[in-house]
This record gives structure tokens, C-alpha cells and sequence, in this order.
């Protein structure tokens, strides 16, 4: 369980605050990774494979001159965070590291039903791992630049810092909140819903989050 403090995620997000101008990532995303794919007791997951306490080979972006490296994804449904107090079907977490593995940025991505597949979610098994059946891992080769090409690289964002928001809710968080949704057809995101248990935590308020700043 997480608990509410003045840095805690997820905030319902303003479109007046408009995108940031600041923290601008840069991304080193390139090819396809290994990983597994899982359940985390409330959605579709993955964690990429490397070498015990080697995260520096992994996808990574740069901010504020410091770099991060992703250990993996999960999705809650719906969206943890809310724009103008609208929530989407679903919201994906790509969660980053420093060099020595301590949690330090979180990449958040929107995602809403549209007309057509996503190519990303076009890689996942179907069926999806069920949120029941968190024993079950399946290896998995992810091509991760799909995801932050339906979100145009993150070309605009919100940013503040906040906390994780699943154990161990660790603060001091740089949260990237992408302004634009991927999208999914309807029957990728019925595939996503029916994997999926209700996990968005209730945002906070918007107090010494500094968004933007």
C-alpha cells in the first residue's frame, strides 16, 4: 500500500499548465529487447533480461544531463493519472533506473480504444496473461521504440516529481506524463481490459509537485 505524502503520484494533470519546456528527454531506444511478460496482480507487465545488476546495456533516455534505464512496463486500468479530471481505459508505465538500480524516472503513456491495431500491442500474446495468473511468465523479444513512436517521442509532456505508484512507492520520482494517447483497436484494448483488474490509484492534489518545473 502507498501512502499519500506531498510528492505523491498520480495527479489529475491541467491542460492550462501546457507542455513543458523543461527536463527535455532524449531517448536511446533502438531494436528489440528480451524480456518476460507476466501479470502484476493488476495487468499485462514486462521485465527486460540483463545481466544481475547490469542496467546500463538497457533501453535508456537522458534528462537534466542524467541518464536512466528501463527495467520494464506495466499497465493499470483505467489511467492513473487524469487530464482536465478525464481518465483513460488504461495507462503503461515504462519504469527507469539509475546505473546502480535504484528507481529514479517513470515514462507514463495514455492509452485509449481508436480504429486500428497498435503495431506495439500487435507484439504482445493473445490471449494476455491474466491478472490471476501472476505465476506465469512468458519470454518475449519487444521492439520499444513502437511505443514512444505513438506518442511522437514524447514531443510534448507534462513532468513533475512524484512517487511510484506500486510498491515500494519510492519518492523523489521524475514522472514524464506523455500529452498525447496511443492508440489501440477496440479488440486489443478488450484483450488489455480483460487481463486487467482495477489498479489506478485516486490522484493527489497538485501540492509541491512543480509541474513543468
Amino acid at each position: 500500500m502507498c501512502h499519500s505524502g506531498a510528492h505523491q503520484s498520480p495527479i489529475n494533470l491541467l491542460a492550462e499548465h501546457g507542455p513543458a519546456l523543461s527536463h527535455m528527454p532524449t531517448f536511446n531506444y533502438s531494436g528489440s529487447y528480451q524480456g518476460n511478460f507476466y501479470n502484476h496482480g493488476f495487468g499485462p507487465a514486462f521485465t527486460l533480461s540483463h545481466e544481475e545488476g547490469v542496467y546500463t546495456e538497457n533501453p535508456s533516455f537522458t534528462y537534466d544531463n542524467t541518464t536512466v534505464y528501463l527495467v520494464g512496463w506495466h499497465i493499470h486500468t483505467p489511467a492513473d493519472h487524469t487530464v482536465d479530471a478525464h481518465r483513460a481505459r488504461a495507462e503503461l508505465h515504462l519504469v527507469h533506473a539509475d546505473k546502480e538500480g535504484e528507481p529514479a524516472a517513470v515514462l507514463g503513456i495514455r492509452i485509449e480504444p481508436g480504429i486500428s491495431n497498435s503495431t506495439f500491442f500487435e507484439q504482445l500474446p493473445t490471449p494476455m496473461v491474466h491478472w490471476n495468473e501472476t505465476e506465469v511468465e512468458e519470454p518475449l523479444d519487444l521492439n520499444l521504440e513502437l511505443l514512444l513512436d505513438g506518442v511522437n517521442n514524447f514531443d510534448q509532456f507534462w513532468t513533475y516529481e512524484g512517487s511510484l505508484t506500486t510498491p515500494p512507492c519510492s519518492e523523489s520520482i521524475r514522472w514524464f506524463v506523455a500529452r498525447r494517447n496511443i492508440f489501440t483497436s477496440m479488440e486489443q484494448m478488450r484483450s488489455i481490459l480483460r487481463a486487467s483488474r482495477y489498479g489506478a490509484r485516486e490522484e493527489q492534489p497538485v501540492w509541491m509537485h512543480n509541474v513543468n518545473v
